[in-house]
Parts: C-alpha cells; structure tokens; sequence
C-alpha cells in the first residue's frame, strides 16, 4: 500500500456523515496558543534539513513508516517536515495531533478502530488507514502546545517506554529550533527598529542642529536677539545641547544681558568645566560686574588648566578696591604655573593697602585665593601683615556668625581641603558672592563627591543667582545621599516652581509632609503649586492645613479665599476674608498705643 497521500474527501468514506467523526475541542488558552504560534512565522515554510532530521530520527527510533512535524492552527493541521506522507496539511478536525496538543505529556493510540475519538476518522477508515498513532506535543517555554512530533503505523502496535521518552526529547528539540527561529526574527525586528529610530534621531538632530548653525551666523552678523531666539530653541529641542549655553550667553554679553550671561557660563562651565576661553569669559564678565574676586579665580583656574593661558591686557586690576595688577599676576604666576613649588612664601599683605573693602572679606580672598591652584599641596605658606608664617582663615562658629583664626597651615594645604572650601563659599554667600561661592562649592565636590553638605550649599547658591536647573540636580544628589531631609525636599520643590514643573514640585512637597507632617512650609507651597494647576480643592486642603499650624497668616486666609472663590464657593471665601480683616482690626489698638 502506498503511504504517500492523505485521502480526505469521497472514495470508502466520502458518503460517512460529516458528524460522525467527533470534532476535538478546543484548548482554554486557544487565543493565546494561536497568538504563540504566529511568532514564529512558519507557517507554510519551504523544507528544512533540521526538521526533516527529527522526523527521520523519530521514524527510526520507533520503527513506523510514518513521522511527521504538525503544527496545528485555527483550522488545519500542517506539516513542516514528513516522512511516509506527501499531502501538505488535514483538516484539524481529523488531526489526531488537535488531542496531543490538549496535553502536556505525549498521546498514544495504540489501535485507533478501538478508541471513540477516532474509530469513525476518515483517515482511519480511509487511506492511510492509521491504525497506530503516537504524538509528543510541541510545547514552548511559556507552557502552549503548537503541535506534535508524532509517529504512525497502519497496524494496531505500542510503544517501549524507551521509545515514548526518545519522541519527547525529540520534540523538545523540535522546539529548541522553533525558538532560534523566533529570536532570530525578533533580533531581525529589533536591529531594524534600531535602525529606523536612529535614522529618525539622525534626522531629528540634523533638524534640532540648524538652530544652533543658525545661532551662529546670527550672532556673526550682529543680530544677537534672533541668535539667542535660535539659541533657546535650540536647548528646548535638546536640552543637552550645552555648547548653545555658551554661545547664548556671549550674545547675552554683547546686548549687555551680564547676569543672564553669567547664569549661561555657568551652566555651560558644569558640564566643560576645563574650557578656557569660557572660563576667561567668564572672569572678564564678572570684572565688568564688579565681582573682582570672582575674575581672579577664574583666570586663577585658566592659568591652572594651562598655565600658558595669557590674562588679558584690558582687565583693569589697578580699579579702586581691587589689588594691584602686578601682585595679582605676581602671585597667580607663582600659584598657577609651579602647582608643585614648595614652602613659597608670598607676601601679599601689600595687596590690603590698595582695597577699599576693609572688612575681613578681603583678608578670606587673600589668605584662600590660592585654593584652587595650589589644592593638592601640603606645605606651602602665606605671609601676612602680622610677620607669623600662618594663614588668617575665615571659619563659621556654632552660633552661625563668621570670625578669623589663625592656621599653621593654609586652608587649600590640610587634609580638610574640601571643608575648607566649602567654608569659604558660605563666606561668599554671606557676601552675596553666589557665583564665587559656587565655584567653591564645585572645587569642594572635586575633592569629596560625597558630600551632601556641599551639594545642598552649591544648590542654594544656584537658586540664588536664578540656575533652577542645577539647583535642581544639586538639590536629587544630596537626596539621594540622604532621603529622609524634608527641607530638601522643600527645597527641591521651590526650584521645580520655579521652573514652572508644578507636578514635580507637588511631588516633592508630598514626600516632605510626609516626613514631617507639621512642615507648615510645605503645605503652603505645595497649595500655591496646586492651584497653578487648578487642583483648587486640594489646594484648600493644604491652606487649611498650613493655618492649623499658622493661624494668624493672614497671607494663608487670602490664599484660601481665592482658591474657594474659584470653586464658587464664595461664602467660604468672604469668610476667610473677613478673618484677615478682624485680625487687621484688632492691631488698630496697638499701634494706636505704639504710634502716641
């Protein structure tokens, strides 16, 4: 007899009623098993030796004239590799294998005339005549079957239990293949997407580019206004395009603009901080603002970072109130172009004699001002007015006031370096230097990136001199290193406000109260952002909560009252109204009584 044709339809069996040959139900996950399936695209495949392989190994390895791959879709069996068999596919309801694949263990028919599923299938009373069948299913990782390796005879048999494991590991294998297939196509789509969204990212920056070269020739023309347009483009598109800080802020420069200039330098300086024209621009901005200190550790830092930097001829250091021109070169030459040099002495008490700030602010500049060229030596010493070989440092007390003492050693020379930097950039903030006090806060972060106090200070002096951005990142590092700080938090939050990132700073009020439940600044800012986005009931809440803690903010009241007044609720509203005016009213008396 020949085994090479499936007969489906007529000859022995065409007149047989359709519904005698029981139809095999369907498994629970048939969606998702269907789903499985189409991944691996294989439906309907050419022939593959590594396939063909198995069903030659199996047909050997149990002795049957027919071995057969099928995978068995929605309405059909098919059949990716045959051996016995030429016809291609069934119909699934007289596929033996829609029963294997409703288990996960391998099916065994061992006479097909004496079992009810099967005793009244056209494939067995008809050509092939199967009589034996064995199916290992074909289960992927995720637990679905998409088939069978199975095995027929046309005369009723069994199997050894040797035999029955040999076709499950066989199948096992079959799956293995369908499984390099499927990572093969999904590594295909992926490289592809890759592909598409780095040409898309390509195409996105050459368009985000334009900007910045049309900044560029702006600003070369003399339209400084258009360049800095394009330049503000240009960072909202990318908001790492640090190189257009730079550019923004010398178009700033040439219209005047000192302070938004200083504000692009330093953000540009955070991410190059070895730039040293940017650096020189800078210290030349800060002389024309008339931070003469700041000019001086600037070029300070260029001379250090090249000690060839020339400092411009037009910084004009002989200025009432800043030290002589030659000192200071004199002394930066010393500083910056022998970092190494040991026990120099430097007499700069004369420098005093020509500053008109006679306060100890001068007396910080000059015993510090060679921390940021002289940081890693442990030996040098300053000379001062008094004849003593010590250096005059400026510390904070306990009581949070500022006095001089007396060390042995400078400031940038001891082990403590990093602290010292960081006392002297408070110094300057008590100043109003904040872009001096940044700068030490930064050099103080060189030396211990670890150190939240430095993070939180360098933050404060960024929201001073109006950097919301880094004052927002100085502001995560120190609560990454410690997460339980409210006021940070608080902190944070003003800086999101700022930038008008509302959520974020709601977010951050939240996480305050929640550590400190009786922070009334939070509550009160948190209800100022929440009204920004309209969230008025929430916003009453928090105002109401805020005048718990302060109920006689007569602020709070007004807040309130409009929060409510905007729910319509204006009842509510002239109540708080009213409280603000009694409390007015019952200060008239006292200042009657102060005023006479």
């Amino acid at each position: 007899m020949r085994l090479d044709v499936i007969c489906f339809i007529k000859p022995a069996f065409g007149d047989l009623p359709k519904k005698m040959n029981p139809q095999p139900p369907l498994p629970n996950n048939e969606i998702a098993r269907l789903n499985a399936l189409s991944q691996y695209q294989i439906l309907d495949t050419p022939a593959e030796k590594a396939f063909d392989d198995f069903t030659f190994l199996a047909a050997q390895i149990c002795r049957t004239p027919i071995a057969l791959i099928s995978l068995v879709d929605g309405n059909r069996q098919w059949f990716k590799s045959k051996v016995g068999l030429t016809a291609p596919e069934t119909s699934r309801d007289l596929a033996f294998c829609a029963y294997t694949i409703l288990q996960q263990k391998p099916l065994v028919v061992r006479n097909a005339l004496a079992d009810s599923r099967f005793a009244k299938n056209s494939l067995v009373l008809c050509d092939p005549n199967i009589r034996f069948y064995a199916g290992a299913p074909l289960i992927t990782p995720e637990g679905f079957a998409m088939g069978s390796l199975c095995v027929i005879d046309i005369v009723p048999r069994d199997l050894s239990l040797e035999q029955v494991e040999a076709l499950r590991v066989l199948s096992d294998q079959v799956i293995g293949q369908l499984e390099l297939r499927r990572n093969a196509i999904n590594l295909s789509r992926t490289i592809i997407e890759r592909q598409q969204a780095a040409a898309q990212l390509r195409s996105q920056y050459d368009v985000i580019e334009v900007f910045y070269r049309r900044g560029e020739e702006k600003a070369r023309k003399g339209d400084y206004q258009g360049a800095i347009a394009d330049f503000n483009e240009f960072v909202r598109l990318n908001p790492n395009g640090f190189k257009a800080y730079y550019q923004r802020g010398l178009a700033r420069q040439k219209l005047g603009d000192y302070k938004g200039a200083m504000i692009d330098f330093d953000m540009y300086l955070q991410f190059n901080p070895n730039d040293v024209e940017a650096r020189s621009n800078r210290g030349l901005l800060r002389f024309e603002l008339g931070d003469y200190k700041g000019a001086i550790a600037d070029y300070s830092s260029s001379m250090q970072i090249n000690p060839g930097y020339p400092i411009p001829n037009d910084i004009r250091f002989l200025s009432p109130g800043v030290h002589k021109r030659e000192a200071i070169v004199d002394y930066t030459q010393s500083l910056g172009l022998n970092p190494n040099y040991v026990e120099t002495e430097i007499n700069i008490s004369h420098t005093h004699t020509q500053s008109e700030l006679e306060d100890y602010s001068n007396e910080i500049e000059d015993s510090t001002q060679f921390l940021p060229l002289n940081s890693n030596d442990s030996e040098v010493y300053v000379t001062l007015d008094n004849g003593h070989n010590d250096a005059e440092v400026y510390v904070t007390l306990d009581n949070g006031q500022y006095e001089l003492q007396h060390s042995t050693q400078s400031l940038g020379l001891n082990s403590d370096n990093g602290k010292a930097y960081i006392s002297r950039g408070n110094a300057r903030c008590e100043l109003e230097d904040y872009s001096g006090a940044i700068e030490d806060y930064t050099q103080s972060l060189r030396m211990n990136p670890q150190d939240p106090e430095a993070y939180m200070s360098r933050g404060n002096a960024c929201f001073m001199v109006k950097d919301y951005i880094g004052a927002m990142n100085d502001y995560t590092r120190y609560l990454q290193i410690n997460p339980n700080d409210a006021k940070a938090y608080i902190s944070r939050g003003n800086a999101y406000c700022e930038l008008e990132d509302y959520t974020n700073a709601i977010e951050d009020y939240t996480w305050s109260i929640e550590l400190n439940p009786n922070y009334g600044e939070a509550y009160i800012n948190r209800a100022n952002a929440r009204s920004k986005l309209k969230d008025y009931r929430g916003a009453i809440e928090d105002y109401t909560q805020f005048l718990r803690i302060h109920p006689n903010d007569a602020k709070a009241y007004i807040s309130r009252g409009n929060a409510r007044s905007k729910l319509k609720d204006y009842s509510g509203a002239i109540e708080d109204y009213k409280k603000v005016w009694s409390k007015a009213i019952e200060q008239l008396p006292k200042l009657s009584s102060e005023d006479g």
